[in-house]
């Protein structure tokens, strides 16, 4: 039986556990198309310097920026890496923004001159939220909260040996004061098995760039589940890149278990030996950790234990001490020969996609990847093209033709092959043959007058071609489908639902579920689909993006294309796509220990039977997550071990098994749980469960879940003043709300905010954290250190500012990047050397923005090579998407975009500062005696208990309920 389920087409079994105790630093990408907002509000007074308060990215304590809840390195420039690092460096609470700050027209910043006599920050009142948190204990040899200390676990199992600390009857749990106090002496037993645990954990868990928890130290029952009110999950990216901080040799060992006869896995549960297995009777036996079962130990895998009961080559092992490997699959976890690397280009050669450069620009992208000699694979890759209008363009690109052949098939009714073989062709063999294709397109099709699209039958064409052998379709479209299988109607769209509660219905697939369908039949024959969207209008991608979700793709979307514009943002991504770290035919299986269940997915992916998550194509950008809770009338293990396996066939036509491995303590400590809070993973999976609401319902109880959950977090920080995690969290939830995700504004058309849904179904943390927390540093005072790249190119960067207008000046010149938009914003007064240095203009009026983008960092004096420099360290950090950049002078209508990203002022999103946002959330300074409410001491409440006023209304008087709800 267990050789059938092996053997069975979806008998892949897998687990994934990580994430290590050391929590990234550095946010990353935010949506591309920040939809306008309002001018914040009236200017106040910063530091000196322009150095206002502190900023959530982290920054050197000192430097008047408020520090990261992860630290920052001591020197001032705040850790930047796209993935991040442990870093040193203290943790102040975040400032408020000021209280003004209206929509409108109010005056401007002051300039550096009227800012001279300004107070230093301190002196405007001390921060509402209190406390000092980790200070020096975080600097960067020690392990953060999370690992700091013994912690008592409660229901630990007698007789566990190993690493599960064994119980005390006669102990109570810790108090929930603390770790502290006499009552711990007679457990100093348990306390060693808990540090030496925490120990291991630090060492051997799947590192963070893989996989990150919303919390290190779990709830051990469920009253201290329900106390916490935190969403428990887990973010993974299982082909991650390596970070750049992390040393270069430091890659995911290869395993091979040839000698062994056959990879070592739990024969009840199939989880893959790990570090955190227990070895009994001198090695003889093993224990699973996900599932408790005791087996033998295959004599091939035999080794003794030292004194302390480990296996003496644990360290010559990588699958014993490592956390993240990946396996060399034998024969067996196999059911056909390794598939090919296929790319089938499936492109709208229809009259807009002609004028507008689309099509040009596709043809130079594919070009460009093809001769660079970076698409993965070598001699085994396959290509194919095929063109669309109202009818399929199928091309013949065997090699011992002059010329390419094009066949047409117009009946869309009734689609068939043209020819049975030469439409995929080896990329080897026939580049030739398919380079002057594609130099040919343009003339073919220059002229044409056809300006409608089938582009669901062109996917059904291609899937036709290629369902023998799977691979990557990607299909290039310029207008909405309007003719052949699955056209849609252009007059689905109504802007008048915009902002209402009936905006939902435009958001979701129109009519039958065509596109899904279509979607699960791709799935099977292991084909995934990424498009790229460049619409001059409407294309109603909310019935067309589940071809992406379903099939492991992500959508790319380019509103008002043209490529005078957007090309190279489209060539760059587009190259990328190509030419990334990637994996075929792909399957996962993620599983947890006992007393544990995964209650929700979310990716695009698609779940086949109970828990078999297939991924036609696997790469190293694609991020999955997984809600978890504890199973009904079941003790959890003392430990919850997360176990992911992603079996993939990579391009050289290897069969792997990459495996992640993460493991937490429980314990019934609140203080300990809430300090060991991953603030951007918590805030990624609110962000997943908010979208899903939205979905489901409609925004309004979207954004309720939202408010429902920072209420409870707020509450929660009243009766824990000095938690980091709690101080941050309702920052990045006021940025959720503020943002194009959530904001119930009706400047947002649904194609685009389709397109940023399906973007966050797939961020990876640290980009998820940077689109609802962009990041702003001044350009005009830049630090000479710019000047001076590293051996990567790389410079130190200003210092990141608060995202409120309080940060800047007249006379100021500032950077706000999201991760995939650069917006460069340029004051009235800026120094007329300045702008002749970096521009070539002698003024400001002089200045053309849009021609100003050509010649940032090309003008070759000192301050235009410190912005040259600056701009590729940001575009380095973030390697995908590209990050175009826009040039925006005061006055300029396109500035309400930048506004609208100052999410510590009032923006269109929502009429609050930070400070008023936290108040009507129910914050209270300490000191202040707290408002009579139901509940339990301690607790973060349940919804309902702590009221707010809608949104962009008075803070409530006496306990308003909450948005959209009646009253508890």
């Amino acid at each position: 039986a267990q050789l059938a389920q092996v053997l069975a087409p979806d008998g892949v079994h897998h687990l994934l556990k990580a994430i290590g105790g050391h929590h990234p630093t550095q946010a990353e990408a935010m949506n591309p198309y920040q939809p306008p907002g309002g001018y914040p509000g009236q200017p106040g007074q910063a530091p000196p310097g322009g150095a206002p308060a502190q900023s959530p990215f982290g920054a050197a304590p000192g430097a008047g920026v408020r520090a990261s809840p992860f630290g920052a390195p001591a020197g001032g420039a705040p850790p930047t890496s796209a993935f991040g690092a442990p870093a040193p460096g203290g943790m102040a609470p975040p400032p408020m923004g000021g209280m003004g700050g209206g929509m409108g027209g109010p005056p401007p910043p002051p300039t550096v001159d009227q800012m001279r006599s300004a107070p230093p920050m301190g002196a405007m009142g001390a921060s509402p939220f209190p406390g000092t948190g980790m200070g020096a204990a975080a600097g960067a040899a020690e392990p953060p909260a999370a690992f700091g200390a013994a912690a008592n676990v409660a229901g630990g199992r007698p007789g566990g040996g190993g690493y599960y600390p064994p119980a005390d009857p006669a102990m109570p749990s810790a108090p929930a004061g603390g770790m502290g106090g006499p009552m711990q002496a007679p457990s100093s037993g348990q306390d060693a098995y808990s540090a030496q645990f925490l120990k291991e954990v630090e060492q051997f868990n799947s590192p963070a760039h893989f996989l990150r928890s919303s919390v290190a130290r779990l709830p051990s029952s469920v009253s201290s589940k329900q106390k916490l009110n935190i969403p428990l999950g887990v973010i993974l990216q299982p082909l991650a890149p390596l970070p750049p901080e992390v040393d270069p040799n430091d890659v995911v060992p290869s395993v091979n278990f040839g000698a062994v006869g056959t990879i070592v896995r739990c024969k009840q549960c199939r989880t893959y030996v790990n570090p955190f297995v227990q070895w009994e009777a001198n090695g003889r036996r093993w224990t699973c950790n996900l599932c408790g079962f005791s087996q033998l130990t295959p004599d091939t895998y035999y080794a003794s234990l030292d004194e302390s009961g480990k296996r003496m080559d644990r360290f010559q092992r990588a699958e014993l001490h490592k956390g993240a490997v990946e396996y060399i699959a034998p024969g067996e976890y196999m059911v056909r020969p390794p598939q090919p690397p296929v790319f089938m280009f499936v492109i709208d050669v229809s009259y807009t996609a002609v004028v507008t450069g689309m099509l040009q620009t596709v043809i130079t992208s594919i070009k460009e990847a093809i001769q660079s000699g970076n698409i993965p694979g070598g001699q085994r890759v396959q290509v194919g093209i095929i063109t669309f209008d109202t009818s399929l363009h199928f091309y013949n690109l065997n090699s011992s033709l002059s010329q390419p052949q094009m066949l047409v098939v117009s009946d869309l009714e009734d689609l068939f092959l043209p020819l049975p073989d030469d439409i995929l062709v080896p990329l080897a063999e026939s580049e030739t043959a398919i380079l002057n294709l594609l130099d040919s397109l343009p003339s073919i099709f220059g002229e044409t007058k056809v300006n409608e699209s089938c582009l669901g039958s062109a996917v059904k064409g291609a899937f036709m071609a290629m369902k023998h052998i799977g691979g990557k379709l990607l299909v290039f479209g310029a207008c909405i489908p309007s003719v052949g299988e699955l056209a849609l109607k252009s007059t689905r769209d109504n802007p008048r639902l915009l902002g209402t509660d009936r905006e939902v219905e435009l958001l979701r697939p129109a009519g039958t579920d065509g596109y899904k369908e279509l979607a699960t039949e791709l799935t099977r024959a292991q084909i995934a689909v990424e498009m790229f969207l460049a619409p001059q209008a409407y294309v109603d991608l909310a019935s067309i993006s589940p071809l992406a979700r379903y099939t492991g793709g992500d959508v790319h979307y380019y509103p008002q294309f043209h490529m005078n514009s957007a090309f190279l943002k489209f060539k760059t991504e587009l190259v990328h796509v190509l030419t990334r770290y990637m994996g075929w035919e792909a399957v996962m299986r993620i599983r947890v220990s006992r007393g544990w269940k995964i209650t929700k997915f979310y990716g695009h992916l698609f779940i086949r039977g109970q828990d078999l998550l297939v991924v036609p194509n696997c790469h190293a950008d694609q991020t999955f997550a997984i809600q978890i809770d504890m199973e009904d009338n079941v003790t959890p293990d003392p430990v919850l071990c997360v176990q992911s396996a992603l079996l993939y066939t990579n391009c050289e036509g290897e069969r792997r098994i990459r495996v992640h491995t993460w493991a937490g303590l429980t314990t019934s400590n609140f203080n300990d749980i809430i300090g060991s809070i991953d603030v951007q993973a918590t805030s990624v999976m609110m962000s997943h469960i908010a979208i899903d609401q939205s979905k489901t319902s409609n925004q309004t109880e979207g954004r309720n879940k939202l408010n429902t959950m920072c209420q409870q977090i707020v509450s929660a920080s009243n009766m824990v003043p000095n938690s980091e995690a709690l101080q941050f969290l309702p920052l990045y939830i006021m940025g959720m709300l503020k943002s194009s995700a959530f904001r119930g504004t009706n400047d947002i058309p649904a194609d685009l905010r389709t397109y940023i849904w399906s973007r966050l179904d797939t961020l990876s943390v640290s980009q998820t954290a940077a689109f609802f927390y962009p990041r702003m540093m001044a350009l005009h005072n830049a630090p000479d250190e710019c000047l001076n790249p590293d051996e990567h190119g790389r410079v130190a960067l200003p210092d990141m500012l608060n995202l409120t207008s309080e940060s800047m000046t007249q006379d100021g010149v500032y950077l706000l990047e999201d991760g995939d938009t650069m917006l460069m914003w340029l004051g009235r007064a800026v120094d007329p050397n300045f702008l002749q240095a970096v521009f070539g203009v002698s003024s400001f009026e002089q200045m053309d923005s849009a021609a100003a983008e050509g010649v940032v960092g090309t003008r070759g004096d000192p301050a235009s090579n410190k912005i040259a420099n600056i701009l590729r360290t940001v575009r380095a950090e973030r390697p995908a998407p590209h990050m175009q950049l826009h040039v925006i002078r005061h006055g300029e209508p396109k500035e309400t975009r930048f506004f609208a990203s100052l999410i510590e002022d009032r923006t269109i999103g929502l009429q609050s500062t930070y400070t008023e946002f936290l108040q009507r959330m129910g914050y209270r300074p300490q000191g202040q005696a707290p408002p009579q409410q139901p509940g339990q001491p301690g607790a973060m409440g349940a919804p309902g208990q702590m009221g707010t006023a809608p949104m962009g209304g008075a803070p409530p008087m006496g306990g308003a309920p909450p948005m959209g709800g009646a009253p508890p």
